[in-house]
């Protein structure tokens, strides 16, 4: 569908290739162990320290054109980006 995957966690590098080594996972996973990403993108909680899984799609021009908590189904991701073009 010509979109690109990146993960961001605040986990280190070192746990982040264990973990994709052991999944399979061939898209990258990016650490921030600050969670400037997460704080950015409003996926923290309770003064910083909880991470809430959020899942943003992101279209042409960098325009957000899904975003959910949790772990959307895929269908709903692969809808907005149809529904994008």
């Amino acid at each position: 569908m010509g979109a690109d995957i990146w993960a961001v966690n605040p986990a280190s590098v070192a746990t982040h290739d264990n973990y994709c080594s052991q999944k399979g996972y061939t898209f990258p996973l990016l650490s921030d162990t600050g969670k400037t990403v997460a704080r950015a993108y409003e996926a923290v909680f309770m003064g910083g320290a909880v991470v809430q899984r959020t899942v943003y799609v992101i279209g042409p021009g960098r325009k957000i054109i899904f975003a959910e908590q949790g772990m959307p189904a895929d269908q709903k991701m692969i809808d907005a980006i149809t529904q994008d073009k």
